[in-house]
């Protein structure tokens, strides 16, 4: 078996990946964990300006805070691999890039359960459920387990 977990350093993720290894342990199976980068403008909106121009960030990239992102990914995974490394689970771990709730029903195609945590870390969250985790339990082709 295969279960894919979605980590983004939020405590929920960390429960996630907890639970995800209680599942592989007993059947041998494999962990992929996946951390995922959003495009920079996805966290600037575009802006009108006072001569009813559109200026839009992609026009401004931050190479240095693409790097920092990139770096914290990869030390979120070294955290997620030494986890199950001690906890002797097989685990596999990538750097996506691009819309988080879009790419983790695309990866979950491979998946034979998806385990995510409730809440991440972004800006709005819903009462509930966050944005990510909602669309996910909706839209993934495999089981979905929502840990808090």
């Amino acid at each position: 078996m295969k279960f894919l977990v979605a980590i983004d350093g939020s405590q929920a993720s960390h429960k996630a990946l907890e639970s995800a290894i209680n599942l592989a342990k007993p059947t041998q199976s494999t962990i992929h964990a996946i951390t995922i980068i959003e495009p920079l403008r996805d966290y600037y909106p575009e802006l009108i300006m006072p001569t009813g121009d559109w200026v839009s960030w992609q026009a401004h990239p931050n190479p240095e805070l693409e790097k920092a992102l990139i770096e914290k990914g990869r030390s979120l995974l070294q955290e997620t691999e030494k986890t199950c490394k001690d906890a002797e689970v097989s685990c596999e771990t990538s750097i996506e890039f691009g819309s988080p709730r879009d790419l983790i029903c695309k990866l979950a195609n491979g998946a034979d359960f998806l385990v995510i945590g409730s809440r991440g870390l972004g800006s709005m969250e819903r009462l509930m459920l966050g944005s990510v985790s909602d669309y996910v339990v909706h839209h993934a082709p495999c089981p979905v387990l929502i840990v808090r």
